[in-house]
């Protein structure tokens, strides 16, 4: 068992600022819109980061998640590669999101809050639903219509975690649906006491606990003497790939060890390919800290869903390593998704979710223009994504 997070966020000057003057966020200030706990998560610089027993505790039911080699997805490809799977699926909530969940209702427990609220696609959702259930906390999910339209299931599994869900309306006021749906939580919790918005992605908060997966494959890896050439991630809000190369990127920066660092993300949201530099925030009230990273003015939609890959912001570490060439990223359409995620249907007999099937369209592309490379990624659990593959 890993019994600490590696903090990917002291590696680079990382920092909140306050929306109107830019300037850095004291400790003070942050508590104000944070709960303490999570706040000390964004403010430190230490490598490692001891993770709470009370944590570790409910870790133990689910990690360490397993490791496979996908010798017939290898195959099917035609590839001399080796490919890793590091099985996320195995979480609670079924995807990687369930590592920071577990985090973060502990902590805003530890700290006196009844009530957290969200915005949500789904995925995010269920996992804090089923994290802030465990200890006792209430969850309010806002979803937008859209994505409620496009998975109308996703409220009833919010519901089923433990959640109540609030779906927001569309106006013409807001392009980003996330934001769209922070406004409203934040605008409710405001009315709350005892409660703390938290937004599911991107902050250090969410990307250090993340951080498990990485640390866990390597050691799995080791035990069978390999170390991957290229570890491979999607990215939305960044903390999926940060989840499994923050380890290796260390390692990089540390000991000079050579490994690519490979990001697929998706045509209507390339947040690495075409965002741009700037300060960000998720919600448009002058609220929530803004960070120092790539955005995009809004998602080229042209109307395929792409699961949680659809965030135009990133999490800074990835913007700053992506800068330094240290993370390289390629975008892929939903049809290569879909594919990629059939094929590893067909060839391995489990079932992705869409954001997976990115992240193995990303791996096909590399496993086609490399030889005898070692391969890491890991995989969501595809049983909500059924009727996207099957209907």
């Amino acid at each position: 068992m890993i019994t600490s997070y590696l903090n990917i966020n002291s590696y680079f000057d990382y920092q909140l600022l306050e929306q109107s003057t830019k300037k850095s966020l004291t400790r003070e200030e942050i508590i104000q819109l944070i709960p303490p706990s999570l706040a000390e998560l964004e403010l430190s610089k230490e490598k490692h980061i001891p993770i709470p027993e009370e944590v570790l505790n409910v870790y133990a039911q689910y990690r360490s998640t397993p490791l496979f080699r996908a010798v017939a997805f290898e195959q099917a490809i035609g590839t001399d590669c080796e490919i890793y799977i590091k099985d996320e699926g195995k979480t609670h909530s079924g995807n990687h999101k369930a590592n920071s969940a577990y985090l973060i209702a502990y902590m805003c427990k530890r700290d006196g809050i009844k009530t957290i609220t969200t915005e949500t696609t789904g995925n995010w959702g269920t996992a804090l639903a089923k994290a802030a259930n465990h200890f006792g906390i209430e969850v309010l999910c806002f979803i937008d219509e859209e994505s409620n339209r496009l998975r109308p299931d996703r409220v009833k599994i919010m519901e089923d975690a433990g959640a109540k869900t609030i779906v927001v309306p569309l106006d013409e006021e807001h392009q980003d649906l996330l934001t769209l749906s922070a406004d409203a939580a934040i605008t409710y919790t405001k009315t709350l006491s005892n409660s703390a918005y938290i937004f599911g992605s991107v902050y250090g908060y969410f990307v250090i606990p993340q951080t498990i997966i990485g640390l866990e494959a390597k050691e799995q890896l080791k035990q069978i003497d390999r170390y991957p050439d290229i570890v491979v991630g999607s990215c939305g809000g960044g903390a999926n790939i940060l989840g499994t190369a923050s380890v290796f990127i260390a390692d990089k920066l540390d000991g000079g060890k050579e490994v690519e660092i490979f990001s697929a993300e998706a045509t209507s949201c390339p947040i690495l390919t075409e965002g741009k530099w700037g300060h960000y925030s998720i919600d448009s009230q002058s609220y929530y800290p803004l960070i120092h990273t790539y955005g995009l003015d809004g998602l080229l939609n042209d109307g395929k869903y792409i699961g949680g890959l659809g965030s135009t912001i990133v999490a800074p570490a990835v913007s700053y390593f992506h800068s330094q060439n240290i993370i390289q990223a390629k975008t892929f359409t939903s049809e290569e998704a879909k594919q990629a995620a059939s094929l590893f249907y067909q060839s391995e007999q489990k079932l992705v979710a869409l954001e997976t099937g990115y992240q193995l369209a990303g791996v096909i592309h590399k496993a086609k223009t490399n030889s005898n490379k070692v391969i890491l990624v890991n995989i969501s659990s595809g049983e909500n994504d059924r009727k996207i593959y099957f209907s």
